[in-house]
């Protein structure tokens, strides 16, 4: 097809109606980089022949070398149905299937209206097929199945076709229940929901009498499954070139069976459906076939699909690959119809015939540009749909009633309205994603032909044609001194810095004496300084319009995903920002374009600093919504901290850094208080993309990388803690803490004074202020496992409920701690029991969340070791003042009914509104530490001091002190997880002060806040190292699909990681075995290579984060009885791997490490004499 003009696809985005805005979805190397190479070759982009060979929207260097796609990307492309020659525009965008690149996925399914998922017949469903079809559903776009590779399952595996199309039906068939379970998921979530608005109404109406019975109304989901007949299911082979539905062959069949329409005919080509043996001109169902000819009949019968579709498709394939016979290929070619060219023909390849053959016979291009115009809505019929649930943030299932419009902004929403010069409307634009693409490939620099000059034309052409213009201004201005403009270089050099971006025009100053070589050589200097400027690289948003018109030079505001119109404190979020230029995005290039209409997918140029990663363009802030944030699968988890090898590249690299930043959706940039720049990533194929274009692209310069800095977790457990630990300086005041068990008979400290008695339960501490003014009694202990797993799956709920009671509170969270807060809810959403979780129904009101949550987190304490009854229900009831860390964490700090008492509080809870004293307790001291001496002009007296602190006015101080101690664990400074803390006692004596004077002892108060703060965190770290530790190892899943041949070696891999494996099935009808390991992260850094080596690259495995588990190691435990030494040596030969994960932290962390100089040292002698 001839190459179609950007003129044209420019105006075919004025009609709306005809536009079709697509993602390509599917598992890595299930063929969506192929299926899009057929697709650019109808519009002429690449050569029919190379369609799946240049692989054309992979245009990065690392793409083309592993053969992946690692980048979105955006074409438009031209299609005209022949049926009633109409015109389409189809945005088509090509997503990554790694598991380490899903933000791409979830920006390019927020772009799209409709989506082609594809599926390897073979591998079938894999983790990323559900992952993508769980984006597509969350983002509410209509997918179209392809079931690609059918070619592999006749020339490789030698199917039947009635075995292929068994095969085919279960494929469907396990596609389809991925599909129900979201949607079991939303009617349950609905079912809440409406159940509570249906008792709000009754308590209305009826106040407290009892609720008459109410019933969810059953709503039909056959419209989202997938079904041939229905014609939103294509079967073929990218690399082949061919692929089909059913409605061909129905049209093809229809009138040689004496059915009278087509469409009759489509709904019988998928199912038990067969020719009449007798009558060939009918067709009859399983039931009817077994009534006419008996059941035996019907079991060696042929069912339609296979008679009409497959036979067709495997006998061409018989003649031309498997046994290959030239006259019959003849045969096939003159029965299809098909021109094949005599060049191929004499081809000895014989793929060459068999595709020429397939394409000519079913078009890949033609079958998937027909589905896509068929089954998947234009803008104008999808954003109804689509929009409401990101504009209202309300569930997915109130937008399938297609609520009417509130405001102008929801109706040009609605709409897709592009409105007009006289009548505009709103415009809103979301940005999905923002890319960094280098100065000269864009046409703003590179205008008219020097544009296609430098795409055809080498350098020294370039400098060659550089200096005939020289000659040539030469000539003409030999009497001018000064020196000589080079405007016939390029009309780019000498334009307006407004129009060009360069600040001054390009002049080569010369002698009136001069040499055409001195001017030559000044040209190349020239030439050579503007190509090193010209690889500067420019952010370009790629977005969506919904409503409304975009133009060159138009103001936007531009709202960052946190911004809301009704919070000022969110104004930070939003700016301004003038429209620089418009783009039609066309894979590796970029068209300019003067206004883009609604509905459709563009680049922009000028949001840089307005725009970090997403967000939302509007003309007015006010009135028009902020889009929803994007829903990612994934979040970063794998950290390395960077530093340039030449300390004076540090501003290069802050700058890359930056660039890098806004780029990459699924990276994280973090500076350290102390200057040190950590990336944090989503896996190790996307640290290496990331480095990569650090070296190459953003910072330009050498840069040393560290090891892979992995989060832990610290936790306990209700064994004998081991003898001897020494961990060296904690806290402030840089005190040797050094624990004992009981198990050695004596307990000692660096002070004696706060050595744990012997008498005192385990884990409980007895500890003091520096200057003895307050003492405290706390109790550590392990929670159960339930009720962690309960708290770590619901803590997005608990941070929620927290955020409500405690607004006033600010959370200085940081990036990388939100992602791992989102990482945990994700961790607990894998090991939680669905049987416990389906035992009541969360509430959807935020006011019943936390009694909700509360009674639940009550319930996991159910015959757990050390936890009564009673004890539970008291400290669920009052006792349970707040969690930690970060007020959301899988750890509680508890008061005892002494402590409570003595604060002057009968009942409190932690989801309940805080209530704080008069005396500003917020500032987490006496009075006299808010800095108000205002009530009392006398100095305070001593009795007054005496009396004036309860435990109500340090509650701030040791919530302070308890989410200290659960950031930072004893261990090696990591987060804690699973521990409550009691505070069982709090004595106030002013008395032990060194100084009598009262005056003194009020003075002396100041510091009491942060000794309090001090003094809590070293006795939990204390009570900690009563109990045994264990470290909790963030856990990846690891899905590999292998041969019996390679699974020994695979199984030993696994094994030399420290891995597990959690399941291994064989694929029905398939010789393939899928292994599901569990793989710690610290150990997964070159596992990928290593399987690939070892199993010839037959195993490729796929790595997803789910969470951390522990490590039922105690880092201290060394050996000691007789079998322990016996299995171990006395020099215990086997590590002990959690103290190495320990140590190894600790020491990148900088704090000390035990460990020997001399491990085993020996006599030595020379043997010389």
């Amino acid at each position: 097809m001839p190459i179609v003009p950007p003129s044209k696809l420019a105006q075919l985005q004025c009609n709306t109606r005809n536009i079709r805005n697509v993602c390509v979805l599917a598992h890595v190397d299930h063929g969506k980089t192929t299926l899009s190479d057929a697709l650019l070759a109808t519009n002429g982009i690449i050569s029919s022949k190379l369609a799946g060979k240049i692989r054309y929207l992979d245009s990065r260097e690392d793409e083309q070398q592993r053969g992946i796609t690692m980048e979105s990307s955006g074409i438009s492309l031209y299609h005209k149905q022949t049926e009633n020659d109409t015109e389409y525009l189809i945005n088509l965008i090509d997503s990554p299937g790694h598991v380490d690149f899903s933000s791409e996925v979830a920006s390019a399914a927020r772009l799209s209206d409709g989506a082609l998922v594809l599926v390897d017949v073979l591998e079938g469903v894999c983790t990323q097929t559900v992952s993508v079809l769980h984006q597509a559903w969350v983002e509410n776009v209509r997918p179209v199945l392809f079931l690609n590779k059918l070619d592999r399952m006749i020339v490789e595996w030698r199917m039947t076709p009635s075995e292929a199309y068994t095969h085919m039906q279960q494929l469907i068939e396990q596609v389809n229940a991925v599909l129900a379970g979201f949607w079991e998921g939303d009617r349950l979530a609905e079912d809440s929901r409406m159940l509570d608005e249906a008792k709000e109404r009754w308590r209305e109406t009826h106040g407290d009498a009892p609720m008459s019975e109410w019933y969810l109304e059953e709503k039909d989901d056959s419209h989202i499954y997938f079904s041939p007949e229905q014609g939103n299911v294509l079967f073929g082979s990218a690399i082949d070139g061919w692929a089909f539905r059913v409605n061909h062959f129905a049209q093809i069949f229809a009138e040689k069976l004496g059915i009278p329409s087509p469409s009759k005919l489509q709904a019988l080509m998928w199912g038990d459906y067969y020719i009449d043996p007798k009558n060939k001109h009918r067709v009859l169902n399983g039931k009817q076939l077994a009534k006419l000819y008996g059941a035996a009949r019907v079991a060696t019968s042929v069912p339609l699909f296979v008679q009409l579709c497959l036979n067709p498709v495997w006998q061409v394939y018989e003649n031309a690959v498997i046994n290959v016979d030239q006259e019959k290929i003849d045969k096939v070619i003159g029965a299809l119809n098909v021109k094949v060219h005599p060049r191929d023909r004499r081809s000895k390849d014989s793929r060459v015939v068999l595709t020429a053959i397939m394409q000519g016979w079913l078009s890949l291009a033609q079958a998937c540009m027909s589905a896509i115009v068929e089954q998947l809505p234009s803008p104008v019929d999808a954003q109804p749909l689509r929009l409401p649930p990101l504009v209202h943030k309300s569930p997915k299932s109130a937008a399938e009633s297609r609520p009417p419009p509130k405001n102008d902004v929801e109706k040009a929403l609605y709409e897709c309205a592009s409105g007009s010069s006289d009548a505009p409307v709103p415009l809103v634009a979301y940005i999905g994603k923002v890319v960094s693409v280098p100065r000269a490939s864009l046409p703003d620099f590179s205008s008219g032909k020097v544009q296609a000059d430098r795409v055809t034309m080498s350098a020294e052409e370039m400098r060659a044609k550089g200096r005939d213009a020289v000659r040539r201004e030469l000539a003409l201005s030999r009497d001018t001194p000064t020196g000589t403009p080079l405007s016939v270089l390029s009309p780019s050099d000498t334009a307006s810095p407004l129009s060009s971006g360069i600040s001054t025009p390009l002049h080569v100053e010369a002698a009136p004496e001069a040499s055409i070589d001195s001017l030559a050589e000044a040209v190349d200097k020239q030439l050579v300084l503007k190509e090193s400027e010209s690889e500067d690289e420019i952010l370009i948003g790629f977005g969506r319009l919904y409503s409304g018109t975009i133009s060159v030079g138009d103001t936007l505001w531009a709202m960052q995903p946190k911004y809301n119109a009704k919070d000022a404190k969110t104004l930070p979020f939003l700016k301004q920002t003038t429209v620089q230029s418009l783009y039609m995005m066309m894979g590796r290039e970029f068209v300019q374009l003067q206004s883009v209409p609604a509905g459709n997918v563009f680049g922009i140029r000028g949001i840089a600093g307005a725009i970090l990663k997403s967000g939302t363009l509007a003309s007015d802030a006010q009135i028009c919504p902020n889009l929803a944030a994007i829903h990612t699968e994934t979040f970063p988890i794998v950290r390395v901290a960077i530093e340039p090898i030449n300390p004076q590249d540090m501003d290069k690299l802050a700058r890359g850094l930056e660039l890098l930043n806004q780029a990459d959706a699924c990276v994280q940039v973090v500076s350290q208080t102390t200057g040190e720049h950590v990336l944090v990533t989503a896996g190790e194929l996307h640290l290496e993309r990331c480095l990569k274009d650090l070296r190459e692209r953003f910072a330009q310069c050498e840069i040393h990388v560290s090891e892979p800095i992995v989060p832990f977790r610290e936790g306990i457990v209700r064994q004998s803690a081991q003898p001897g630990v020494v961990l060296g300086e904690v806290g402030s005041s840089g005190r040797l803490l050094a624990i004992i068990s009981k198990a050695s008979g004596k307990s000692v400290d660096a002070d004696d004074s706060r050595a744990k008695p012997e008498d005192l339960p385990r884990g409980e501490i007895h500890t003091a202020t520096a200057n003895g003014q307050v003492t405290l009694s706390i109790l550590v202990e392990p929670l159960p496992e339930k009720t962690i797993k309960f708290m770590t799956r619901h803590a997005r709920d608990i941070k929620r409920v927290v955020n409500l009671a405690s607004s006033q509170r600010r959370h200085r969270l940081n990036a990388a701690a939100e992602a791992l807060d989102e990482m945990d809810v994700i961790a607990g959403s894998v090991d939680v029991d669905s049987d416990d979780e389906a035992k009541t129904t969360k509430p959807s009101r935020l006011s019943e969340l936390g009694p909700w949550l509360n009674t639940r987190m009550q319930e996991t304490f159910n015959k757990a070791k050390g936890w009564e009854p009673l004890r539970v229900e008291r400290i669920m009831n009052d006792g349970l003042r707040v969690l930690g860390p970060r007020q959301v964490g899988p750890n509680m700090l508890i008061y005892s009914t002494q402590v409570l008492e003595q604060s002057g509080r009968t009942s409190s809870s932690w989801y309940k509104q805080r209530e704080h004293n008069g005396r500003g307790a917020s500032s987490a001291a006496t009075p006299y530490l808010s800095g108000d001496e205002s009530d009392s002009e006398d100095t305070p007296t001593l009795e007054s001091v005496r009396t004036a602190h309860t435990a109500r006015d340090f509650e701030e101080s040791i919530n302070t002190g308890f989410q200290l101690a659960m950031q930072s664990g004893p261990l090696c400074f990591e987060p804690v997880v699973g521990v409550a803390v009691t505070i069982k006692n709090i004595v106030f004596n002013p008395e032990a002060s060194t100084s009598s004077d009262a005056t003194r002892s009020a003075s002396s108060a100041s510091s009491l806040s942060g000794q309090v703060i001090t003094a809590v965190r070293d006795a939990i770290w204390t009570g900690l190292l009563h109990w045994s530790p264990r470290l909790h190892l963030a856990m990846y899943t690891c899905d590999i699909q292998a041969t019996s041949e390679v699974l020994g070696k695979v199984y030993g891999v696994i094994n030399r990681r420290h891995g597990r494996i959690l399941s291994e099935e064989m694929r029905e009808g398939t010789p393939y075995f899928i292994i599901k390991a569990s793989i710690p992260i610290v150990e997964s850094f070159g596992f990928a290579d290593e399987i690939r080596k070892r199993s010839s690259g037959a195993a490729v495995p796929l790595l997803i984060f789910r969470g951390f588990e522990s490590l039922n190691v105690d880092p201290f435990w060394v050996p000691t009885t007789e079998e322990e030494l016996e299995d171990l040596g006395e020099k215990a030969d086997k590590d002990n791997v959690a103290k190495k994960y320990m140590d190894g932290v600790r020491k990148r962390k900088g704090l000390f490490v035990e460990r020997k100089i001399v491990e085993h040292a020996e006599k030595q002698r020379t043997l010389k004499k």
